[in-house]
């Protein structure tokens, strides 16, 4: 039995991890550069980044993409929040 209602779910993005991970190490912090691997606008992943706008459906299916041609494991930086509020997030 599943321990949450599952209608009660949402996605976040952990800008932190996706920062030290992806974009300093892999872009040096160019978020244009970013942007395109991803398949985003830039001004789009410098609001997310800088502007703490909530990433979208779009920009997360892009990121998941991202991770699995790249092989890393996007629950690093997708989580799922619960109807409880609670963050789940695989350890890494």
């Amino acid at each position: 039995m599943i321990p949450h209602d599952l209608d009660h779910l949402s996605l976040g993005f952990n800008r932190e991890h996706f920062i030290h991970d992806i974009l300093e190490p892999r872009y040096n912090a160019n978020i244009s550069r970013c942007a395109r691997d991803l398949g985003l606008k830039p001004n789009s992943l410098r609001d997310i980044l800088c502007n703490n706008r909530n990433a979208g459906t779009t920009t997360l299916s892009c990121l998941y993409r991202y991770c699995v041609r790249n092989n890393l494991n996007p629950t690093r930086y997708i989580f799922v929040f619960t109807n409880e509020g609670e963050r789940k997030e695989e350890s890494v």
